[in-house]
């Protein structure tokens, strides 16, 4: 499996990353590996990528942001997918609203307003 950050706003996808090798599965697997071989002790590697893209959805609220973390098995490979979003960008954003792993952040949820009946 492969592992994709993503974020968009109303402007469109802003920032895309695969982030397979720093995905917290393969962290915890590399970091036994590492721990069974006798090998350096590898620190918890901050998401800074993640944290500041949060902190720019929260400082810029008026753009409406979307931060999600989505998977794909290996046989696509991340050109693929840019050349999807580039090409199908409202298909590519539903198919990451309903396909996700983690949902980092989504001004859609917090702005909507409450229906009155």
């Amino acid at each position: 499996m492969r592992y994709y950050l993503v974020s968009w706003d109303c402007e469109g996808v802003e920032y895309f990353k695969e982030i397979t090798a720093d995905h917290p599965d393969n962290w915890a697997k590399n970091h036994l590996f590492d721990s069974i071989k006798g090998g350096k002790k590898v620190a918890v590697k901050p998401s800074f990528n993640l944290a500041a893209l949060t902190l720019r959805a929260q400082a810029n609220h008026h753009r409406h942001y979307e931060i999600y973390v989505f998977m794909s098995d290996d046989s696509i490979d991340p050109e693929d997918i840019e050349s999807w979003f580039k090409n199908d960008p409202q298909g590519f954003a539903d198919w990451v609203r309903k396909n996700h792993s983690y949902k980092a952040w989504d001004d859609r949820v917090r702005y909507k307003k409450p229906v009155i009946v």
